[in-house]
């Protein structure tokens, strides 16, 4: 935990500076809309498909001008923080350069339908605990180790509070304490949808 760094972050904050945000496993921009309709900065984004990574950055950036969906979709098991925060603030320190972090890791894994599917598929009754996806989460816990935000924001399906045995949101909000971090996650339906979604918040 970097208590100086989060300090310098929130005393900029304060003179009006509009807070930084970063979304991981972004898709299109769902819940980057929310933060910039708050008033939130999108600086930057992860997305591994490459017309979701397209859509973010029109969304949010602009137009693409010449570069291709391919050239702007990332794979956020080999883009490490350091290079993420050098392509939207180059020679801006990594603890320094997001205040919050947004995002919804894959769900497939941890899905009713996504395990049903997965099940199909490799013929064999607990091939989501196998599928690679269901450990990005991790990487999500990396990221807000190494950039030091003041805020974050993660969703997911409900079934992760039980994946395998384990209680995603609860082992994930007990990571988030060690490091500093008042964590809660809460299970909520959303009437408009008819859909649930489990959400951690800091």
């Amino acid at each position: 935990m970097d208590r100086k760094a989060r300090a310098k972050k929130i005393h900029r904050l304060r003179t009006g500076t509009r807070p930084a945000v970063v979304d991981l496993f972004s898709g299109c921009g769902g819940l980057s809309l929310g933060f910039h309709r708050s008033g939130f900065e999108i600086v930057g984004s992860i997305e591994i498909d490459p017309l979701a990574a397209a859509s973010h950055r029109l969304n949010f950036h602009g137009p693409l001008k010449d570069t291709p969906p391919q050239d702007l979709a990332k794979d956020i098991t080999k883009v490490e923080p350091e290079d993420l925060v050098a392509e939207f603030a180059p020679g801006k320190s990594v603890d320094a350069a997001v205040d919050v972090i947004v995002g919804g890791p894959p769900c497939q894994a941890f899905a009713r339908v996504g395990r049903a599917k997965l099940r199909e598929v490799h013929d064999h009754p607990t091939a989501f605990k196998q599928d690679p996806r269901g450990n990005h989460y991790l990487r999500y816990l990396d990221y807000v180790e190494r950039l030091q935000p003041i805020a974050i924001l993660m969703e997911n399906v409900p079934d992760v509070i039980n994946y395998g045995g384990h209680n995603i949101a609860e082992e994930t909000c007990e990571t988030f304490s060690s490091m500093g971090y008042v964590c809660r996650y809460t299970t909520q339906w959303d009437e408009r949808y008819k859909c649930q979604g489990t959400t951690l918040a800091l």
